[in-house]
């Protein structure tokens, strides 16, 4: 052959079957990416449930300062399931540290606290605490303006946070992943307290109270519910509500169910049940009594504590708009168990089971976690926990090496961190998830897998 025609000949055989390799390189690689993806056993991790509490009680005269007990749901011996206050939010019991709120992402628990001067002055230190409850240490801190007195959490999406800041009368929008607070929306809020999520719109309750300390005395304004268009972080519209609104939660689907206390004296409490379609009020249910914390389960049954003088459990139908148990037909007691109380606060699990706090405020150590089953009002179990359990919320934590950027989710972030290391080799590399000391295409399908 023609060495003038030989040359280019074989140059193109070379591109030709570099391409061909690089073909088949990447079918080897996505059909390694099927395989490992189709493979349920591939990755698998034993998950964790878990029932996070807050012990609220600070008191500085017996040494006790907020902290934080998780119960393992999958331990059938009550003792050994509850670890009592594996942490606590300050080291300094004189700062009377208040843990306020609780809310879970993944396996990261976020907890608004504040110092509550003994002065009177305001708030200091406030902040929203990022506690990993798998490693169960305080990961990371995210600041609030001092004096605001962060209350409670709802999450809008992966990259965003709302928390409303009670002395400020604003409430707070907060980027996720950068740990800060972008946007402060206000004007619109007196004392929020509580909020909750439906529909692209979050709601605030506004207590809308004033302590008087000189004439130590608390007035109270009209109360409202503030609505958010989550999208642009405005403010929609001002509902006004009973007296003193506080707790308010929804049935996921189109009702905003707000508790109003009324004043602890001549004003009774109200259930209030907004359209979150329209925005408009459709029933408000007088109960002639100030009522206790309430819950909602699957089945949209509000459970609420009673009075002070009644504090059985009373169950409200929201659908039916009718009680199933009013205040003349409490559940009184455990029927397998009348000597153990239950009032107190009410959160209901996953399975449906109501776990019912009774902190002891006096710091007597009387503080206990109970598990009713509604279907017959008996007690399933009893966990001592820590000083004023109070506050309490459900966690499913799956051990996840995924998450590299650890902000309690696996998305494209860490996939992108990851692809950094690419290649790289050596013992705690972050990106190394299977620990295999290198990061390679299976440390990618691990994360990939988890999106």
């Amino acid at each position: 052959m023609n060495k003038v025609l030989a040359t280019p000949l074989a140059s193109a055989y070379r591109k030709v079957s570099q391409r061909h390799f690089l073909c088949y390189s990447f079918l080897l690689i996505g059909a390694i990416l099927f395989t490992l993806t189709m493979s349920p056993a591939f990755g698998q991790t034993e998950a964790q449930d878990l029932a996070v509490v807050i012990n609220a009680l600070t008191h500085p005269d017996l040494g006790i300062t907020a902290s934080l007990s998780i119960i393992d749901l999958m331990e059938p011996n009550e003792r050994r399931a509850i670890d009592n206050e594996v942490l606590y939010f300050s080291n300094e019991v004189l700062q009377r540290r208040r843990a306020v709120g609780l809310a879970i992402r993944g396996h990261l628990a976020y907890i608004p606290t504040f110092n509550l001067p003994i002065t009177g002055a305001e708030s200091n230190g406030d902040s929203i605490f990022i506690v990993n409850l798998e490693d169960r240490e305080i990961v990371g801190e995210i600041p609030i303006q001092e004096g605001s007195t962060p209350q409670q959490i709802i999450f809008i999406n992966d990259e965003k946070l709302y928390v409303t800041c009670a002395a400020a009368h604003e409430v707070h929008v907060v980027d996720i992943p950068n740990r800060s607070v972008t946007k402060v929306i206000t004007g619109f809020f007196n004392k929020p307290t509580g909020i909750t999520l439906l529909n692209g719109k979050a709601y605030v309750s506004n207590p809308a109270w004033e302590w008087d300390p000189e004439a130590r005395m608390t007035t109270y304004y009209q109360s409202t519910v503030t609505v958010i268009d989550t999208a642009t972080d405005t403010v929609l519209e001002s509902i006004p509500v009973p007296t003193n609104a506080g707790q308010i939660l929804n049935d996921g689907e189109s009702t905003v169910i707000v508790k109003s206390t009324g004043n602890y004296n001549d004003i009774t409490g109200y259930l209030v049940l907004i359209d979150a379609v329209t925005d408009e009020i459709a029933e408000t249910i007088k109960l002639g009594f100030t009522p206790g914390s309430a819950a909602l389960n699957s089945e949209k049954q509000l459970f609420m504590q009673g009075s002070w003088r009644n504090p059985g459990l009373l169950i409200y139908d929201i659908v039916a708009r009718d009680w199933i148990r009013d205040e003349d037909r409490t559940i009184a007691n455990f029927s397998n168990d009348a000597d153990a109380p239950i009032g107190g606060g009410l959160t209901f699990a996953p399975n449906g089971h109501l776990y019912i706090t009774q902190p002891d405020w006096g710091g007597g150590g009387q503080d206990y976690v109970r598990v009713m089953d509604v279907m017959d009002a008996s007690l399933l179990k009893t966990y001592r926990a820590g000083p004023g359990a109070s506050i309490l919320a459900f966690a499913e934590v799956i051990p996840r090496r995924e998450d590299i950027n650890n902000d309690g989710i696996v998305n494209m972030s860490d996939l992108v961190i990851a692809a950094r290391f690419f290649g790289d080799r050596g013992v705690g590399i972050v990106a190394d998830v299977n620990g295999d000391e290198v990061v390679n295409i299976l440390d990618l399908v691990l994360i990939g897998q988890a999106l």
